[in-house]
């Protein structure tokens, strides 16, 4: 019997962006999540530096499967207060 890797999406809202390429993001529960890199695909890293440059509060969705997480979508909440 094959198995399916168990697949789940978070929205994390985007504290901040390193100088070296990695994210803070706070979670739900008011951790916040340092480990992560910014995305490779250039239109993603645009729109997320982009935003973020611009003071917009971003969600980003992260995707993890495999003990791997990836970003994969910005959401724009609005600007920031």
């Amino acid at each position: 019997m094959d198995q399916v890797p168990h697949v789940s999406r978070t929205d994390d809202q985007l504290i901040d962006i390193s100088e070296d390429g990695f994210v803070s993001l706070l979670m739900d529960n008011g951790d916040t999540k340092d480990d992560l890199r910014l995305p490779t695909d250039d239109n993603l890293l645009g729109k997320i530096k982009d935003g973020f440059g611009e003071g917009k509060d971003l969600v980003l969705s992260v995707m993890s499967a495999m003990w791997e997480e990836q970003i994969c979508a910005p959401k724009d909440i609005g600007p920031k207060n």
